[in-house]
Order: C-alpha cells, then structure tokens, then sequence
C-alpha cells in the first residue's frame, strides 16, 4: 500500500483510479509518497522501506514513476535509487479513428490511462470525418463521428492526467467518405479525395473545422494533415484556375491554413512527404515552410540510424521550426500486427532522434482497410516510445516487464502474432508479408493467389493450428476482457487459417487433374469445417470491436466475413454439381492463373504483402 495523505489532490484522485484497474492499493498508510515537481526534464526516484521521493516534470512521468517503484515491490525491492533524462518533451499515440473503428469512450479513457503509466503526455486522435460539424451534416454522417460533448469529455479525462489530446484532422485530402455523397463531392471536390483549395465555399469549410476544434478543446494544436495530395490541382481546380504546379496550389494552401489558424490561436502541424516524395516540385535549398508551421517528419519503413539521420538532416533546411516525428506501431497491414518491425524501425529512428536532438515524436496507430486488427495491438509501440523518452539504450527485459504491467499482454503474446504471416521459413522479423489476409478473403474459385501460395514450404495447417492452440492458452491465462477477447479472435483465426490459407489452390490443383475424389474430399475436410469456423471467427472480432469501438464500422467487417461463408456455401454447390456431371466445366477454374502483382518484398520470394481486402476477394468491380 502507498501512503498519498501528504499529494496535491489531483495526483490522489488519479492513483486511485489507476489502482481500480492496475495492482496497487493506495491510501492513508503503507509506504510514504513524497512527490516534487520541478522544471528539469528528468525522472528522479529514491525508495526507501518507508517512503518513496520522486521528481517530476510533469504528471505522466509521475504515473511512470508509481508503476516503476511497484514494479520494484512485487520484486521484493524496496530501497534503490534511478534518475532518467526525459530524451522527448512531447511523446504519444495517434489512434486512427476514420478506418471504421472509433474509439468507444470507455476504451479511450483506458488507453489515456495506460499512456499515463508509460508517461506519455500527447493523444492524438486521427479525425478524416469521425467529428461532427454542425454547419455540415454530412460530415462523419453514419461514420460514428464524436460529439462535441464526447470530445470534451475525453479533453477533460486527459486533462486529468497530464495528458494533452489533440486532434488530427485532414485539410486537403483523405476525404474518401465525405465524399461518398454526390452533393458534397460537387460542392468541394478537386480530384480523388483532394479538396479544391481554391474555392470560396472551401475556405468557409476549413475555417469551420478549425473554428469548431479550437472551440472543443483545450489545446492550441491541431495537426492539419495535409499528405498524400498526389493529384492535387488536376481536377475541378485545373478547371477553375488553368494548370498550376502542386508545389504553388501547396505554398498558397499553406498560407490560408496558417492565417486561419491564427484567426483561433491554434497551431498547426502538417505531415512533411508533399515535400519531400517524388510528386514534389520543390526546391529544398531555397524553399521554406511558412513560420508558424510545425512539420512533422512520419517514417515507420526503414529500418537504419542513418536512413532518419539523413532525412532529419534534409528537412531542417525548409523549416525554421524543430522537426517532429511521427513512428508506427505496425497494426494496419490486416488481422496480424508485426511488431518485429515496429522494434525494428522504432528503435532505430528514435535512437536518431535522441541523436539529433528532436524533442517531439509520436507513434501512429493506423488502422488502414476497415480496422481489422485488434485495438489494443497498438499499445505495443506506444509502450515502446515511452522506453525511449526515458532511456539513451533499451533494455529488453525492462520493455517486456513495463508492456505485460501497462497492458497486462506479455511481449512474446504480441509478437506470436506476426506468426501468422512469418513463417518458419521465413525468419525476418521485420517483414510486412500478409498471406494471413489474402488468403483468408482469397475466393475458393476465382483464386488469385494459388501462385503465390504453391511455394510456401512450410507445413501451415499444423502451424496455424498450433497458434490457434497457443492463443487459446493465452485466453485461459488472462482475467482482463479485452486482452481475452483479443486472444479469443487470434486462436479462431488460426482455425480457420488452418483450413483456409491452401483452400483455393487444393481446388484448383484438384480440378485441372481431374480428380474428383480430391474434390468431394477437400469438400468434408475444408470446406464444410470452415462455415461454421468463419461464423465463430466473426464473432470473436465483433467481440473485441465492441469492447474497444464504437458499433460504426462493424458492419465492414460483418459482410466480409459473410461474403466468406457465403462464397464457401457457393462454391460446394458449384463444386457438387461438377463432381455429380450436372455441369461439364468450372469457367473459373478453366483459366490459367498469372502473379497477383510483380512487387516483391526482399527475400520474401511469392510471398505478398497485399492489403485491400476487395482486391483479395475478386478481379471483378465491387462497387461503381
């Protein structure tokens, strides 16, 4: 027990929420806390059996500190003595809120509290259309977008624990879903999901955007996006202004963002590749970011101290501003998180940040093509930021201890899940392969990716099984819900994969031989078994998406599953009827097969890294 008589109020009244969910009991006797803010930018700790001093810049690392000294208890040691370097003043998780998945509110106020404890002091929420705007009601319509009074209560609960939430939105493309909608895309539109900057009608939106946030909370930040423009200038603004370069249309966007921002006191901080990818015309030696502008530098592929070293070095020329840096926490790539090459390009671009003096990084959370993976797999980088804002080198032993305390998942039960598309053959932890996705949503007759397939050399319906087995271990071992449910949907997803990942080129091998002995086979040992395994697979994925999100997006993932079984219930009719000579012949299976792409991944071989489910699925248009 810690003894919190003697702290300021609002430490109390957050180590006794803490204590709720983490394994410390606090109150008026046990161990003394005696805590002193001060303006170093340091972590000072000195435990005795009877009191605890702690020094602190600022809450979270205050929290850090209380999960360090208990860590130390349960170890049965009481008297020691650390003092860290803070290496980054501003650290933290951007979770992608626009790819289905919104954060419910419980589940956010969770992930603000583990933040707490890894002593992080930045939640960004990543925002395409997913907050309301009064002056349009099509934006986030149907999407599950929060209310200003949801925003509001997530702003005061981090506000609580020291935590600032900021909002990221986009201000020039990425607006696919708003989009959707003819009269909005008419209106604003320039080309793709790119806004025509150059409108009237445009400006009022923007202004409306940053007017609305700056009103909701209490930051005076606002990352404005601004990425992945490609084709800005080469639609409706062509038509309305004549060609112009994008670096100009970017130059002038940048200026009207700026004075609007201004207008509400806020700060921006826009995403760096328009200047520095090959669609850019810009001209780094004489060219400069507006003052005023923060740029943020985002990179989580590269895997070398001196890849972000050189990048660090290009960017300080345009800006007068310290850069930022934006990581990842590789969940996005389908069902199967690879935190292999989170730690990999984790570790070596903020081990080039401490030794370039950048003092501002975060690691996004993305959770492109509908958000399949699991909320709580992103917690992993996020926990690993926190390692390096409090140490020069990483211990490996200490992130695994401070990962299983904060997110009560141990470090082998996130890697084990990369398993699922790195295989034994294989063994490169950094990776980004997915043969887990392609050949889940692989269609047993239209198979695109049999050749891919065929040259896998390891035996995956034993391995897949195994994995299904380990989580299901995983599942008995854990008391909290979402860690359970989380395993719960890895362990169906190994049972299906079992009988899942050759299905199509099994067919596809038995029908050009002929063999219809084969096919009534693969019929009662795969086909059959896997109906009702799908059906289970979906609702383990329902149950841990209505855990951590809000019941928007669900409905993606709902008639992707049941496009499976359905295809599986449509394809033993059509296979039946061949094998009973109702039909002569399978159009699908008739036609040869080509790669489902020319790119490969490095030492991967046929292996893909494929991520869009429709693509998976079917070489026919899915939607018009």
């Amino acid at each position: 027990m810690y003894n919190v008589k003697n702290l300021d109020n609002d430490l109390k009244e957050c180590l006794e929420i803490l204590s709720k969910r983490y394994p410390f009991i606090v109150g008026e006797e046990g161990r003394e806390i005696v805590a002193t803010k001060i303006e170093e930018e340091i972590l000072e700790i000195k435990a005795t059996k009877e009191k605890i001093f702690i020094k602190y810049k600022d809450k979270p690392s205050f929290f850090r500190a209380i999960m360090l000294v208990d860590l130390k208890e349960k170890e049965n040691i009481f008297e020691f003595e650390t003092k860290n370097n803070i290496y980054f003043s501003f650290n933290g998780l951007m979770i992608d809120c626009s790819r289905n998945g919104v954060l419910n509110i419980k589940y956010a106020k969770e992930m603000i509290e583990q933040l707490a404890l890894i002593g992080q002091n930045v939640f960004m929420l990543y925002m395409e259309d997913t907050y309301k705007l009064e002056s349009e009601p099509y934006f986030g319509y149907l999407r599950g977008a929060y209310s200003k009074e949801e925003l509001k209560e997530l702003d005061d609960y981090a506000y609580k624990f020291g935590i600032e939430l900021i909002p990221c939105i986009q201000t020039l493309a990425h607006l696919d879903q708003f989009f959707m909608w003819e009269e909005i895309a008419t209106k604003y539109a320039d080309i793709d999901n790119i806004l025509n900057v150059s409108r009237e009608e445009v400006k009022k939106f923007l202004d409306n955007m940053i007017k609305y946030l700056s009103s909701t909370l209490r930051t005076n930040k606002i990352h404005i996006g601004m990425d992945e423009a490609y084709n800005l200038g080469r639609g409706s603004y062509a038509d309305d202004n004549g060609l112009k370069h994008k670096t100009q249309i970017m130059r002038e966007h940048l200026e009207n963002m700026l004075s609007i921002c201004k207008k509400y006191n806020v700060e921006p901080i826009i995403w760096d590749d328009m200047f520095f990818s090959n669609y850019s015309r810009t001209d780094k030696s004489d060219y400069k970011i507006p003052d005023g502008i923060s740029l943020m530098y985002w990179d989580y592929y590269n895997n070398t101290v001196e890849h972000y070293e050189e990048n660090f070095e290009i960017r300080g020329k345009i800006t007068n501003k310290p850069i930022m840096f934006a990581g990842g926490s590789w969940r996005w790539i389908g069902y199967a998180s690879h935190h292999g090459k989170t730690l990999a390009s984790t570790n070596a671009s903020l081990t080039a940040c401490k030794n370039k003096g950048i003092r501002e990084v975060m690691t996004t959370a993305w959770a492109d093509d509908g958000c399949e993976s699991p909320s709580m797999t992103a917690m992993f980088g996020s926990v690993l930021f926190g390692e390096h804002s409090y140490n020069k080198d990483i211990d490996l032993e200490e992130f695994k201890k401070h990962l299983l305390y904060i997110t009560k998942m141990d470090y082998e039960n996130f890697m084990k899940i990369q398993e699922y598309d790195i295989f034994k053959s294989i063994n490169i932890e950094t990776a980004t392969v997915t043969p887990s996705k392609y050949t889940l949503y692989e269609d047993p007759l239209c198979s695109k990716f049999i050749l891919h397939t065929k040259d896998v050399v390891d035996d995956l319906t034993t391995d897949y099984k195994n994995l299904a087995i380990y989580f299901e271990e995983k599942v008995k071992s854990s008391d909290d819900e979402i860690v359970k449910s989380t395993n719960e949907f890895y362990a169906s997803f190994g049972k299906v994969l079992s009988l899942k990942w050759n299905l199509g080129l099994n067919i596809y091998n038995a029908y050009k031989n002929k063999d219809k002995k084969r096919l009534e086979e693969i019929i009662k040992t795969q086909i059959e078994p896997l109906i009702p395994l799908v059906e289970e697979l979906k609702e383990a994925r329902m149950k841990e998406w209505y855990l951590t999100n809000k019941s928007y997006g669900f409905e993606v993932l709902d008639l992707r599953f049941g496009g499976i079984v359905s295809r599986l219930k449509s394809s033993k009719v059509i296979l039946e009827a061949f094998i009973q000579d109702k039909i002569s012949k399978i159009e699908e299976l008739e036609e040869g097969r080509l790669p489902a792409t020319h790119y490969r991944e490095e030492k991967m071989g046929d292996i893909l890294h494929y991520n869009r489910a429709q693509r998976c699925m079917t070489a026919s248009k899915m939607i018009w």
